[in-house]
């Protein structure tokens, strides 16, 4: 009998909470069970398996991600959203690291639906780029350009290569301004 209350969505964000304190490559549907007193074989009433967990965590990381990114776009000029976008991006890569690796995997993943919720970040990006041209092309070819330098940036910060006493703000910044630039002069 499952335990009064607990639903798929409860074990879900309990396991993404698992991942941040533990880390990704830790987690287990045991210490997963042990985390909500349960016992392991009662997991299979809300999910199939590892598998199906992972799939469920990559839609939550999404999902945050998304609503971040959309919540930082709302209302600005296209510019404005570039700049806002970006930091969102750092800031939820900063604040869920392990999270963040999950979103990473997504490409790789045997999941279509999975896939499918990447396309959905994609898109807010395809959008704001649309606005400054209509080639596809470009759109793809920027949304790349603009992709790398976030998840480049980030992941070396992370890393830890920018302890050099520079604003690391002010550098993520003009790194987007530069990308704004050359967009405008495409």
């Amino acid at each position: 009998m499952p335990r009064q209350g607990l639903t798929k969505d409860a074990v879900v964000k309990t396991a993404a909470r698992l991942v941040e304190e533990q880390g990704y490559d830790h987690l287990s549907l045991h210490k997963l069970a042990d985390r909500l007193n349960i016992k392991p074989a009662s997991l299979y009433t809300h999910i199939k398996g590892i598998d199906e967990l992972y799939s469920s965590l990559g839609h939550l990381a999404l999902s945050q991600l998304s609503d971040e990114m959309l919540h930082a776009a709302t209302g600005k000029k296209p510019k404005d959203a570039l700049r806002a976008i970006a930091f969102s991006y750092r800031d939820y890569a900063k604040r869920n690291p392990e999270m963040y690796r999950i979103i990473m995997k997504v490409p790789h993943s045997n999941l279509e639906d999975l896939v499918e919720k990447g396309r959905d970040v994609k898109s807010i990006l395809f959008e704001l780029l649309s606005q400054y041209t209509k080639e596809k092309a470009k759109v793809i070819y920027y949304s790349r350009y603009y992709h790398s330098l976030l998840h480049g940036f980030v992941s070396l910060e992370t890393a830890g290569f920018f302890d050099d006493g520079f604003s690391l703000e002010e550098s993520l910044s003009n790194i987007v301004d530069d990308f704004i630039r050359q967009l405008e002069n495409s």
